[in-house]
């Protein structure tokens, strides 16, 4: 007998990226990066563009007010010092946008990637694109959930500020424990949608279900992923941002941000962004599967989906 109670043979069969039993830490991080390296079109290819789309679209947007934003006259009217800061929050707030849209884009994609990958299954752009499109809205309004709820709990400790600071403070630490707790909690809600074609309010509840008495190890494979990620992405990006006088844009009081600057992180976020979002979006869908593997035999439901003997 295996976890959960289904019956599992010592030696577990591996048609695709995993064997077909619960993973170990090791497992589900090299599973992630074997997916990429099988199918390195879909994983790398695809996010290289959808990134190079966003960086691109956010420097359209950045170089009409570049001048403006950079060069904060100290003598400013109020008025004008409103007004540069408008057009700074215009365009991060563009950025944002992008950014969640071509994350829901590449989440949904990957996440079938991987799930496909599971089992060995050949797979090409159109076949991961047909079972993916009719996901694309359900995620887009998964994922606006949490901007949402982030907005009302900073509205909230917002006002507990103006009326009792001490009060504000407590709500801001509860709110930052409870984010991270509800963020893990939900963390699966992404492959449950896609790969179980549920619906919204469906996906979070199977996330709860498949979180729930494991919360600690999935927030720590979850965080592991996510250092190893921001790690990738820092050997990558640095040399780009010192290349593009990074370092006096920090320690001269009179540096300004330059074109060359923004073109050269630019390059580095997308090459960064290729690799490490493929691999974070593959990690939550290998703990998808393990959890389910563990809770609800999927794995024996797997071996037969591969035609392989259990």
């Amino acid at each position: 007998m295996g976890p959960g109670g289904y019956w599992r043979p010592t030696a577990a069969i591996k048609p695709g990226v995993i064997p077909l039993r619960p993973l170990g830490l090791g497992e589900i991080l090299d599973g992630a990066f074997s997916t990429m390296r099988a199918h390195p079109k879909l994983m790398l290819g695809v996010a290289a563009i959808v990134v190079t789309i966003v960086q691109l679209l956010n420097l359209a947007a950045t170089f009409p007010w570049l001048d403006d934003i950079r060069s904060v006259d100290p003598y400013a009217t109020p008025d004008e010092l409103l007004s540069t800061a408008g057009k700074s929050l215009a365009v991060s707030g563009i950025g944002l946008l992008l950014t969640i849209f071509s994350r829901v884009f590449l989440s949904g994609f990957v996440t079938l990637v991987v799930g496909k990958s599971v089992l060995g299954q050949p797979l090409t752009f159109g076949d991961v694109w047909t079972g993916v499109r009719p996901r694309l809205l359900p995620l887009l309004g998964l994922t606006f959930v949490y901007p949402a709820v982030a907005f009302g709990g900073a509205v909230v400790v917002g006002l507990l500020f103006v009326l009792a600071p001490a009060l504000g403070v407590l709500a801001a630490l509860g709110l930052v424990v409870v984010g991270i707790w509800l963020m893990i909690m939900f963390s699966l809600a992404t492959p449950a949608l896609v790969l179980e074609n549920a619906k919204v309010g469906r996906a979070f509840g199977r996330s709860r279900e498949l979180v729930r008495q494991t919360w600690w190890r999935i927030f720590g494979i979850t965080l592991l992923a996510g250092v190893i990620a921001g790690f990738i992405a820092l050997i990558i990006t640095l040399p780009f941002q010192l290349f593009g006088g990074g370092f006096s844009n920090i320690t001269s009081p009179e540096a300004i941000i330059t074109t060359r600057y923004l073109l050269l992180t630019s390059i580095g976020a997308i090459i960064a962004s290729t690799i490490t979002e493929p691999f974070v979006a593959a990690v939550t869908v290998l703990l998808y599967t393990d959890q389910r593997i563990r809770k609800e035999g999927l794995d024996i439901e797997l071996a037969r989906a591969a035609n392989q003997p259990r």
